[in-house]
């Protein structure tokens, strides 16, 4: 037995298993084929990363302006409705001063009419 046939078969179960089938030459390379490469393309969606689909970002994305836009217009509408009732006040003030006006005059007037 020679000392390549006893390391295989004793020692590295297996080792048969390394040596070239038989009609390959042991020093001829395995040639690989050629592997073109690719034009790499490295930009990628948000929603690539995130695993959800561009529809459900683009939906998100309106979503939230849409919620900014309400937003505004609700403020602008509370500012709206302070000055309405700042006006409501001032002219239910001014009505009130009339009113006592009226009171005050009347009294004074009453007696000269009955004197007529």
């Amino acid at each position: 037995m020679s000392a390549s046939s006893q390391l295989s078969s004793s020692k590295f179960p297996g080792a048969d298993d390394l040596h070239p089938p038989s009609g390959m030459s042991s020093r001829s390379p395995l040639s690989l084929p050629d592997i073109p490469t690719p034009d790499l393309d490295l930009t990628f969606a948000l929603g690539s990363i995130s695993g959800t689909p561009d529809t459900r970002v683009e939906k998100v994305q309106k979503r939230a302006s849409n919620v900014l836009k309400l937003t505004q217009e609700n403020e602008k509408l509370k500012e709206e409705l302070r000055a309405m009732t700042a006006r409501l006040e001032a002219a239910e003030r001014k009505r009130q001063e009339l009113d006592d006006k009226r009171q005050k005059q009347q009294p004074s007037q009453r007696p000269a009419q009955h004197s007529s």
